[in-house]
């Protein structure tokens, strides 16, 4: 169970917009930087090209100058996937030892790393557009330069 502050709202509640929701952005494709919001262990069922197996739900926070999206992306733990998760583990500063990388799951959360954005098409409806990691990309350790903050 997640441990964090929240309300449970009844069914009859009244509800106001507030912060956080928003209107949806789709960035243009590109290299941004991201946060971790969240990330949840759960199950993927299988499917044509994959097997039934455990996934990492990951909520990624991308802050552009066309505003704040969240993109939704699934890692699915089987063996065709190890270079993705490896890639992944690798973006957030995880080291590579021997040619393998441990999938650190506590260094997830607010985790912050970069990756190649892309549109994506709905399949089932061609108007749906939507965001989705091409792939992530190597980790850049922040430079010190004397006198800048």
């Amino acid at each position: 169970m997640a441990d964090y502050e929240a309300k449970e709202l009844g069914w009859d509640d009244e509800v106001e917009k507030g912060e956080g929701g928003g209107d949806f952005v789709l960035l243009p494709p590109g290299d941004y930087d991201f946060t971790v919001e969240s990330f949840e262990r759960a199950r993927h069922p299988g499917g044509e090209k994959s097997p039934e197996c455990n996934k990492a739900v990951l909520k990624l926070r991308i802050d552009s100058k066309e505003g704040t999206t969240l993109i939704t992306e699934s890692l699915l733990l089987y063996d065709k996937m190890e270079w993705k998760i490896a890639q992944f583990f690798l973006c957030i500063g995880e080291k590579e030892v021997n040619g393998k990388v441990k999938m650190n799951w506590p260094a997830v959360p607010g985790a912050k790393g970069k990756a190649t954005i892309e549109v994506t098409t709905d399949r089932n409806d061609a108007s749906k557009k939507f965001n989705h990691v091409k792939r992530y990309l190597p980790y850049e350790p922040k430079k010190f330069e004397a006198g800048k903050f």
